[in-house]
């Protein structure tokens, strides 16, 4: 942008007021501003509240060709009217924003149809929506990502390369808030963040141990002993659709459609393999909750076969169970189950109970049972039949290690799933996880998670 010292920005106008007014002035003022950035005699840009600028009447002739006399009054306002209120807030405006990139609030126009699902603001919508057209090739929306910072081109390269584009940093806050939102085991978990494939830490297997010391007789030793733990990147992936009408007016809706959709499956196979997992290759290898709390101190078999004959003893029991180092460490103990066992089962015992109504239950609030907090998953497992989990209670937090190694990746596609024939874009997200519960238990002891089932 080209520079104006004050002192010409002044006169420019104020000939153009003497020629034309107050009209003259703005209209000069406005093509100077388009161009030309106001500077002092420093280089320095002025403050526009200290600028004023003396507007002349322009000479009106009389019939005769000369001079036309007009009030003392008239002219005294037009020679002495200040401009300096009139556009100096115009004029802050522009240098303030003399640095904003074209296009910085088309978000602000771009309609949404109904309200956002999922991400948190229609800025974020639109530019995730943006960033979808420009990895699908579209090359404005391309230069929008770079210069906002949302593509970094040599990583977005990299990765292309390799089958998909990275998730922008603040696109993959919204899919992980939104994993977390849906996503039970995720929410309540230790989730460990993976620098490579492989994450090895330790857990303590032995702790001290005090001993009674006679007079003169040395001290009994104890020793900690410690175990190795290990979380393995697994790749897990989505696939879904979407209408090949990207304009810019879908831009909002698709954004948050997708987001919400890729970030729902996620968490629900998360969910899936943490609680249900039994190593095979529908859960990725992981073993779950599930597998690892059968045969184990803390697994109850309640000897029945339907939830209807579930008893409040049965329940009991398995609260019981739980060590005391598991109900007053970090995390929180939870009752974990599936909405059809909630309401069946714990809904069903804590009304037959007494002393609680309907209303005490609906309303919005949290569901509980004994005062615990009950998270529904629809992971589990919800047949009724012999051996069938029907929740898990404990702290999760103690039990079980998720191992984050990247953020989401995508790919687009307008041939896969038939995407040509119907007019639509294929999309793959993928992330890579590991699930691990060593602290479930063994065959003589307790831990952080018991098991109940029919």
């Amino acid at each position: 942008m080209k520079t104006m010292n004050v002192s010409a920005f002044r006169d420019n106008l104020t000939r153009a007021g003497a020629l034309k007014g107050e009209a003259g002035v703005q209209m000069q003022k406005k093509a100077i501003l388009e161009t030309h950035a106001i500077i002092d005699d420093d280089g320095v840009m002025i403050d526009p509240e200290t600028l004023d600028v003396t507007v002349v009447a322009p000479s009106v002739k009389s019939a005769s060709g000369g001079a036309a006399s007009c009030s003392q009054e008239a002219l005294d306002e037009a020679v002495m009217k200040s401009v300096k209120g009139a556009f100096s807030k115009e004029l802050y405006a522009h240098l303030n924003h003399a640095n904003d990139k074209p296009g910085d609030n088309e978000w602000k126009n771009a309609r949404t149809f109904g309200k956002l699902k999922n991400i948190k603001d229609k800025k974020t919508a639109y530019e995730f929506g943006t960033w979808i057209k420009a990895t699908l090739g579209d090359q404005k929306s391309y230069k929008y990502c770079l210069d906002r910072n949302l593509i970094v081109k040599a990583h977005t390269e990299g990765v292309n390369s390799a089958g998909g584009f990275l998730v922008p940093d603040p696109f993959e806050s919204e899919l992980v808030s939104l994993r977390e939102e849906y996503g039970v085991f995720r929410r309540n978990t230790y989730v460990k963040p993976m620098s490579s494939d492989t994450l090895r830490f330790s857990k303590r297997t032995a702790g001290l141990t005090a001993y009674w010391a006679g007079e003169s007789i040395a001290p009994t030793e104890s020793t900690q002993t410690f175990g190795s733990l290990q979380l393995t990147a697994k790749k897990m992936s989505i696939t879904t659709t979407f209408s090949n009408e990207l304009g810019e007016d879908a831009l909002v809706s698709i954004a948050d459609e997708i987001a919400g959709d890729m970030a729902y499956q996620f968490a629900l196979k998360e969910d899936s393999a943490g609680f249900m997992g039994d190593g095979t290759s529908t859960h990725g290898g992981i073993v779950g909750l599930k597998t690892m709390c059968a045969g184990t101190y803390g697994a109850f078999d309640g000897g029945v076969t339907t939830y209807a004959t579930v008893t409040k003893a049965m329940i009991s029991k398995g609260i019981a169970a739980l060590p005391q180092w598991a109900t007053s460490g970090r995390g929180q103990v939870k009752i974990y189950c599936s909405k059809q066992q909630y309401h069946e089962i714990f809904e069903s015992l804590a009304m037959a109970a007494g002393g609680v109504t309907a209303a005490e239950m609906s309303g919005g609030v949290s569901p509980r049972y004994f005062g615990y907090p009950v998270e529904i998953t629809q992971a589990m497992d919800t047949a009724e039949a012999d051996a069938v989990t029907y929740a898990f209670i404990g702290n999760l937090f103690l039990s079980s290690y998720m191992g984050d190694r990247r953020m989401v990746t995508v790919k687009y596609s307008d041939s896969a799933l038939n995407a040509f024939e119907q007019d639509e874009v294929a999309v793959r997200g993928t992330e890579r996880v590991d699930i691990i519960s060593p602290n479930t238990g063994t065959a003589s002891a307790r831990g952080a998670m018991i098991q109940l089932t029919l």
